[in-house]
């Protein structure tokens, strides 16, 4: 009787064990199929008809770039490198190489006669990891494809534009840019508070 009574209790227990790993093993597998990292922030000044001051940071985040673009739409061009399913479970993680920002017209017609800038944001002296590893395929490789990725939205000074490494490609996100009490009439972008004077360094005067 005593055997009969400890036989159910053992077999629940080994079932929730089994079900509690079957759920790690699959929050584990969302976890890494949808991560994402931040690469880039964006935010735009108005400079003129259809013309911005783009400011952007990226690489360590603590030093902002300024493009002059024409148009109404930004965008911005990665060389991105997809590794197989597998290789994202056993924790690699999506690649990309930064290469150039633009302006954008609605009209197919302003493409073609409007002015427009395109800016080379690739710096030919860093090794190219994504594509030295792009190169090697093959039934074993793990590298799925190596593609471009890109990412366009209208420029809005309304905003702050973030760009992310997701593991199939570039994702964009937009929050409301964020007035600091005491600034003036400038507007702060919090980028990295670990950079020194971060504060400093993102604040735009508008004049």
């Amino acid at each position: 009787m005593k055997k009969f009574i400890l036989f159910p209790v053992y077999g629940l227990l080994l079932a929730g064990i089994l079900l509690a790993s079957l759920f790690g093993v699959n929050l584990h597998t969302w976890h890494r199929l949808t991560d994402e990292s931040p690469i880039a922030e964006l935010t735009f000044s108005r400079t003129g008809p259809r013309e911005y001051e783009a400011a952007i940071a990226y690489g360590d985040f603590c030093t902002e770039e300024k493009y002059r673009l024409h148009g109404e739409q930004w965008r911005l061009d990665a060389q991105f490198l997809k590794w197989h399913p597998w290789a994202n479970l056993l924790g690699f993680d999506a690649m990309y190489r930064i290469e150039r920002l633009g302006g954008r017209y609605l009209a197919i017609k302003d493409e073609q006669s409007a002015p427009r800038e395109v800016y080379d944001l690739h710096n030919p002296d860093v090794p190219d990891l994504t594509e030295i590893l792009g190169r090697y395929g093959g039934r074993f490789s793990p590298v799925d494809t190596l593609y471009g990725s890109s990412v366009y939205a209208r420029m809005d000074e309304q905003h702050v534009f973030r760009v992310y490494r997701g593991q199939s490609g570039l994702v964009l996100r937009k929050v409301p840019r964020v007035v600091i009490p005491g600034a003036g009439s400038g507007i702060t972008i919090p980028i990295n508070t670990a950079c020194p004077d971060a504060e400093n360094k993102n604040t735009i005067n508008n004049k």
